[in-house]
């Protein structure tokens, strides 16, 4: 698990979601996907992204006048990552007991349920 996927906040996550989208964006981009759910102004956006970039979240580049951004972690890569923390934290590690809890606790429905059980019975084929 690479570091950088590690510890991405609940905020970060809204922006890199909005990145993963457009693969590229300048602030004002990002500041208008993000504004329905945000309502951040421009400068909180570019505070954030500066500081995703230090931690390797994201790249940016000057184009011109403007700041461009692209993602520095593909999806699958921050979602394991956040996966492992989530089964570290929640569940001691044991990737047992959360299967446990997604099988017992979880409120899955049927069709869920049968995928879930369909992605285990391939995985164990392999």
């Amino acid at each position: 698990m690479s570091e950088r996927s590690k510890n991405i906040l609940a905020t970060e996550w809204d922006l890199l979601e909005a990145l993963w989208r457009s693969e590229r964006a300048t602030v004002r981009e990002i500041t208008e996907a993000v504004a329905e759910k945000r309502g951040w102004a421009l400068s909180t956006v570019k505070t954030m992204l500066d500081r995703m970039a230090a931690k390797g979240l994201v790249n940016a580049r000057q184009v011109g006048t403007v700041w461009e951004y692209t993602p520095g972690v593909a999806p699958i890569e921050a979602r394991r990552g956040a996966w492992h923390e989530f089964i570290e934290k929640a569940f001691g590690g044991a990737s047992t007991s959360a299967l446990h809890f997604l099988a017992t606790d979880a409120k899955l429905s049927k069709k869920e349920f049968a995928v879930l059980r369909a992605m285990l019975a391939d995985k164990e084929e392999k």
